[in-house]
């Protein structure tokens, strides 16, 4: 069955292209047929002749859209909210519209060797075209959205398309919560049982709901189900152990939610979203734009094709240097844990002595013996870091995002730093905001310090962002600031 966020994007896009194609037929009415506009009446001209034009106008709005990020999920959120989006999406539009007939205006006189200056780029008659158009446009488009929403609301009434969420913890908040979706189908929301820790000790039905597990079975059940939402309703004002229920949810691809007494626990540590006609809060929300995740993934492939054959010739230097210098392997192999927890091959040049690890897993230090003369360099000038761009390439590394971890210290750092665990909901990247504002790790302050940094590239991604880590790597190869 299609998931009600599936079907809700799927409808939007098509009402919208729908309502711009009808908009696009009675300007192009009002413009040579309606006699408004004197000097464009001209019933000779047909239909046919511009609908080339509007499809072209339709797929410019449609990418304006999705910039404005008008196709996330709107089931949660405010309709007020997402009316204020599509104006201020086609306020955009109309100056877009204005720059584009300037622009033509401009490059016609050059090709046709007229004066520049004067005559009027954007004579008077095309006014009223532009202004009925735009509110054509934002009439239609709320209009069909709205109805949209009264049909996909009607579907999820009957039952159709919810998607699954959790409650974790059989408290009375969890109770209310519960029933408030139950009442509430058209939020898309279906509560399909409760989590709790006493689920051994317990009936295996609250309020109505199957106890479906404990905690530790939430990866079980997440899958066996279909989850895609878990709502927090733990009984607890410590913290703590707020801290220690979020733990369990953090590799998990869920949206969290949080009802305010426990959000009030953790206020000033997480971001969080307010969740549209309900007493919830969501923690973690995952910021970044569809349209941007995909131009990134587009642009993790062009900067890795270009970074790796440009840093050819200083890959065959290292791997000279490597060999020259101890005989040893050039490159070092290392599992190491990615998206929600899914493990990869990392590929590095090898910086350390071939026995470096005899004594089992451990961190670098400052002035490490065991790096060699060469990898010194290698660390220094993050050069050691090349070979992961094949890591990029294959989609299991990002350009930019925290640094892989090692399973072995994932489980040990998930039990010293409060959710550590968190960074897996981003995809480890070749450079970082921690990587470029910190040394390596050597101690578990140092991994502190570099959550605090990947929190805040998770909760404020965009390709800004990225642009700007990518300048300060840069700077931190050229000049080793930050390197070990």
């Amino acid at each position: 069955m299609i998931r009600a966020t599936t079907l809700e994007r799927i409808l939007l896009v098509l009402s919208d292209f729908v309502a711009l194609s009808i908009c696009f037929a009675l300007a192009f009415w009002v413009q040579f047929y309606s006699g408004w506009i004197v000097d464009k009446f001209n019933p000779s001209k047909t239909f046919s002749d511009y609908w080339e034009m509007g499809v072209v106008l339709n797929v410019g709005w449609l990418f304006l859209f999705t910039c404005a990020g008008l196709y996330r999920s709107w089931l949660l959120l405010s309709r007020s909210h997402q009316i204020l989006r599509v104006i201020r999406a086609v306020v955009v539009g109309l100056a877009l519209v204005i720059i584009c007939l300037f622009g033509a205006e401009f490059l016609g006189r050059i090709f046709t060797n007229q004066p520049l200056v004067g005559g009027g780029y954007l004579y008077g008659s095309r006014f009223p075209w532009i202004f009925v158009y735009t509110a054509l446009a934002l009439t239609l488009v709320v209009v069909f959205r709205m109805f949209i929403y009264l049909c996909l609301r009607g579907l999820l009434v009957l039952g159709y398309g919810a998607n699954n969420v959790l409650v974790l913890g059989a408290t009375e908040a969890g109770k209310r919560i519960a029933a408030a979706l139950a009442k509430n189908p058209q939020r898309g929301q279906r509560v399909i049982g409760f989590v709790d820790e006493r689920f051994q000790v317990m009936d295996h039905e609250f309020a109505g709901f199957p106890v479906l597990g404990k905690y530790a079975d939430l990866a079980s059940i997440v899958k066996k189900y279909g989850v895609s939402g878990i709502i927090i309703a733990h009984e607890s004002n410590s913290p703590q152990e707020i801290t220690r229920v979020l733990v369990w949810l953090c590799n998990l691809r869920v949206h969290i939610y949080v009802v305010p007494e426990l959000y009030n626990v953790v206020t000033g540590h997480y971001k969080a979203n307010l969740v549209y006609g309900f007493d919830l809060q969501e923690l973690f929300a995952f910021t970044m734009p569809p349209w941007q995740v995909r131009v990134k993934r587009a642009l993790d492939i062009v900067f890795g094709v270009v970074i790796g054959l440009f840093s050819l010739p200083f890959s065959l230097l290292a791997a000279l240097a490597i060999k020259l210098d101890d005989g040893g392997p050039i490159f070092y192999s290392q599992e190491r844990i990615g998206l929600y927890g899914k493990p990869f091959t990392v590929y590095k040049f090898r910086t350390m002595r071939t026995d470096a690890e005899k004594f089992g897993a451990q961190w670098a230090t400052k002035h490490d013996p065991r790096i060699t003369r060469v990898g010194r360099f290698l660390r220094k000038t993050r050069i050691d870091e090349l070979p992961q761009i094949l890591c990029v390439l294959k989609g299991d590394m990002s350009m930019v995002g925290p640094r892989p971890e090692r399973a072995v210290f994932i489980e040990k750092l998930r039990e010293q730093i409060p959710f550590y665990i968190s960074r897996l909901k981003i995809k480890p990247g070749l450079t970082g905001w921690a990587q470029v504002c910190h040394h390596y790790d050597t101690s578990i302050e140092d991994v502190q310090i570099k959550l605090q940094y990947d929190m805040y590239y998770y909760e404020n991604m965009s390709l800004l962002l990225d642009f700007q880590i990518l300048m300060r790597t840069v700077y931190v190869v050229l000049t080793g600031k930050g390197a070990q």
